[in-house]
């Protein structure tokens, strides 16, 4: 029997991303990403034998894609500030292309949907790190204020997390027609790259200033 091309496990695990903004993971139907891929229901056992080892590849995919550009980018500076101001930005810059995606992992966050729990666990310190310990080198050059740390992550990320998720719920809300045309209007004003960059040079300079 000749083996299933190479590429049915790459268009499953592309659908899945495709559907997850709106169904999250916790909602999502192994039958609705076969039809999406255009592919036959039995490939899931062939290629991941289980549902519970699909997502944990989709969930994979989806971070390692992010933390391949965050490292990258990160590592294109020398200097700790411009490096963490890099940083910010870049992972401000992936909430806000994946906004509609981020708010659905945060409602199944919010139920304790125990797939994407453990993901987290095993995952998200790995960019985490990064960022502190860019702060401790700031801190060491003087160049950060002296406060813990919990502290100094919310505040710079406050900036721009927030925004972004502001941003997806405001386009999924149905409005009236004149409240449409607002919401055009100040969505990219909130998400731009500009706007994003100003709010971390805020950040940056309030935590500069009075705190060493």
């Amino acid at each position: 029997m000749s083996r299933p091309s190479q590429a049915t496990d790459r268009k499953l695990i592309k659908a899945a991303l495709d559907l997850v903004p709106k169904t999250g993971f916790s909602g999502l139907k192994l039958r609705q990403v076969a039809a999406r891929a255009g592919v036959n229901l039995g490939m899931f056992h062939y290629h991941f034998k289980t549902k519970q080892e699909f997502l944990r590849q989709v969930m994979q995919e989806f971070y390692e894609t992010f933390y391949l550009h965050f490292t990258l980018e990160t590592s294109s500076e020398t200097n700790p500030r411009n490096q963490l101001r890099k940083a910010i930005i870049t992972l401000g810059r992936f909430v806000r292309d994946n906004r509609k995606l981020m708010l659905a992992l945060g409602r199944d966050l919010m139920n304790n949907y125990q797939p994407l729990v453990r993901f987290m666990e095993e995952n998200f310190h790995r960019h985490l790190s990064i960022i502190i310990n860019l702060i401790k080198q700031c801190q060491k050059q003087e160049a950060m204020a002296k406060l813990p740390m919990p502290v100094l992550i919310t505040f710079m990320l406050a900036g721009l997390v927030g925004p972004n998720i502001a941003a997806a719920l405001l386009e999924g809300i149905r409005t009236k027609p004149s409240f449409e045309i607002m919401k055009k209007a100040i969505v990219p004003m909130i998400i731009s790259d500009k706007a994003m960059g100003q709010r971390v040079d805020l950040a940056l300079k309030a935590l500069t200033g009075g705190y060493v």
